[in-house]
């Protein structure tokens, strides 16, 4: 395991993508990202004081593509575990990859692959201040609280939480795991636009499901959805 850390860096998401010798659980840490993104390229507010970093995880072939499918869930419920260790708040879970607290969005989450590894990039609101850009939308762990963190022993919990969180799924209890989560559905009973690439559908949010897909009422219908980027209605 390597640690990079930088002042500043486009994305750590990519910084690891592009080494040349990738190691299991190598992370990169930011204290600033140019250009950090999330799920659907979307943009991600990096303002200085919050956690921005991405480690590696190398692939085990003995393990099916269908169960690293749910990899975003698993490392949505691992955050959710760290938080709660951490707070006592009401921290709920955005499917397929935020993490929100008081219906602002607290941390996110973003998975890719190259080659055999897995790109984990998590962002965390912790001791920044939110900028006027994202208030509506985002919210800081020190602006709930009035602490100040130790971000890099943050960093650490998280990626050693997920080590045990990890085990924990690939050892048969993914469905421990999805019934916690859907205690945690941000998205339950909400008035939902799920935008698609090439169109947008709206309805009401439901369960996750035991393939890890996004149930939707829509018109009366229950349907089920492995990809979109979804919003509450109205904002």
């Amino acid at each position: 395991m390597k640690i990079y850390r930088f002042e500043e860096l486009d994305s750590t998401n990519t910084f690891l993508k592009n080494l040349e010798t990738k190691n299991n659980y190598d992370v990169a840490i930011a204290d600033k990202q140019t250009l950090g993104r999330g799920r659907s390229g979307n943009k991600w507010s990096s303002e200085i004081g919050g956690a921005y970093f991405s480690f590696l995880l190398k692939e085990n072939p003995n393990i099916s593509r269908e169960e690293y499918s749910r990899l975003p869930l698993v490392v949505g419920y691992s955050l959710l575990k760290t938080f709660e260790k951490l707070e006592g708040l009401d921290f709920k879970f955005k499917w397929t990859n935020d993490i929100y607290v008081l219906d602002k969005k607290l941390s996110g989450i973003l998975v890719e692959k190259r080659e055999d590894f897995y790109i984990i990039g998590i962002g965390i609101n912790l001791n920044n201040s939110i900028t006027e850009e994202f208030r509506k939308k985002g919210i800081s762990l020190k602006e709930i609280t009035n602490k100040d963190y130790n971000k890099e022993e943050l960093i650490f919990n998280v990626i050693e939480d997920f080590k045990n969180n990890l085990n924990y799924y690939f050892s048969g209890s993914w469905y421990e795991i999805l019934n916690y989560l859907n205690s945690k559905n941000y998205l339950f009973g909400k008035s939902i636009v799920i935008d698609l690439r090439n169109k947008k559908e709206e309805g009401i949010g439901q369960s996750i499901s035991k393939k890890g897909e996004f149930l939707v009422e829509i018109k009366g219908e229950r349907r089920s959805f492995s990809i979109g980027e979804i919003h509450i209605k109205g904002f």
